[in-house]
């Protein structure tokens, strides 16, 4: 539902200038003398899975077409003289290789939050675990993003931390896989949320000791380089890549699959959005506590924008990419790979799109701005993803 492993289903300015924004240290920088604090550029640094390393940043919506453009849609694919080419790396740069899938897009949170003063920093990478973070997994090309992180603050003064992760942790991949082989199932006899719902809350307290760990490390290397007290730090919750069940603008006996791209039941959508996101939530909420540090609550950001949503619309044949179908018009998440047409990778499924990026930028940006607090993040009705709204949160009533 929000981030995967590499290569399977997935639970998420001009190019130039995003490219320069989007910056992975050198591992070879630690050999270098740091540099004089007051000649350190303020930062804002993003860790995490997915879900913030920008993944489906290439889709500016979803569309039924596999030619051309698909309908401007796709980022990565430019068209002249009657002849299009698509590479990927056009949005993902050189974290879409054979050996490096980390999807660090040009529209990624960091980047697209576009804070004055701050150099956008992206070390965040999809199919991230808590323990990646830490540690990384040189078997799944997972990086070591404390290491990175301790290269990025050697060039730089850490004026915001923003950490996205657990999502991968809680097999939230395997989760919508399983939903969608429950939809494809023949005679509908198969749902996935009694085979998952108590196994995920089982989990709960390993994945608030696991989370808790990644954010103390985090916060020990940027104490470390430049003192406590010196820099924010906000762990964000996942928003809901698909509607309740009475959100959806097709009903469940409809092409869900094969137009779609939102092939569940509406039962397992609605334990999905009403019971497993809140909940997954508030445990980050808890940690957030813990730790000390800010929480930003996204699970209703991408309300009436998700896959399949009734405030959403897929791209037609009357959309270009010189004219794409407008960010308030259009859906936000990238859609489970459909049975009309295939696009671009499985891992990009379920994720935040260009859109779904920039609006939970639009987020990150006003939270700064606040200063201090915690808060809730929502999008405006019948508005593009620049028109985001925080509201305070009450206190937590998670032990």
């Amino acid at each position: 539902m929000f981030a995967a492993t590499r290569r399977v289903l997935a639970l998420p300015a001009a190019l130039a200038a995003a490219a320069a924004l989007v910056t992975a240290p050198a591992a070879h920088a630690s050999e270098e003398p740091a540099a004089p604090a007051a000649d350190k550029p303020a930062a804002v640094i993003s860790l995490g899975d997915s879900y913030i390393s920008g993944e489906a940043g290439r889709w500016r919506g979803n569309a039924l077409n596999d030619d051309g453009t698909k309908w401007g849609t796709d980022l990565a694919t430019t068209c002249e003289g009657g002849s299009c080419t698509t590479d990927p790396r056009r949005v993902y740069g050189d974290t879409h290789t054979s050996t490096d899938m980390c999807h660090r897009s040009t529209s990624a949170e960091v980047v697209s939050a576009a804070i004055p003063g701050l150099t956008a920093i992206n070390l965040a990478c999809s199919g991230a675990t808590t323990r990646d973070v830490r540690q990384g997994d040189a078997s799944r090309n997972q990086p070591n993003q404390l290491d990175l992180l301790r290269a990025a603050v050697r060039d730089h003064r850490v004026a915001l931390v923003v950490l996205s992760i657990g999502g991968n942790d809680l097999w939230f991949g395997d989760i919508i896989a399983d939903c969608v082989k429950g939809y494809l199932t023949p005679f509908g006899a198969y749902r996935c949320a009694p085979n998952w719902n108590a196994k995920i809350t089982g989990y709960f307290g390993r994945l608030r000791a696991d989370v808790g760990a990644t954010v103390k490390a985090i916060k020990e290397v940027v104490n470390a380089a430049q003192g406590t007290g010196t820099y924010r730090f906000v762990l964000q919750s996942y928003p809901s890549p698909l509607p309740a069940a009475d959100g959806f603008r097709i009903p469940e006996s409809g092409p869900r699959f094969a137009q779609g791209g939102c092939p569940l039941w509406d039962s397992d959508a609605d334990w999905a959005r009403r019971e497993l996101v809140p909940a997954v939530a508030a445990q980050l909420r808890a940690v957030a506590d813990d730790r000390d540090v800010r929480f930003l609550d996204l699970q209703d950001a991408l309300d009436g924008r998700e896959v399949c949503a009734k405030g959403a619309r897929q791209a037609t044949s009357a959309d270009t990419a010189a004219n794409p179908v407008p960010g308030a018009e259009s859906e936000w998440v990238r859609w489970v790979v459909t049975g009309y047409t295939a696009q671009g990778d499985l891992q990009e499924s379920m994720h935040p799109n260009y859109y779904g990026q920039r609006a939970l930028g639009a987020c990150l940006r006003l939270v700064h701005e606040r200063g201090v607090g915690n808060f809730a993040c929502r999008n405006t009705p019948g508005a593009g993803p620049g028109r985001m709204v925080l509201s305070p949160l009450l206190p937590s009533t998670v032990d």
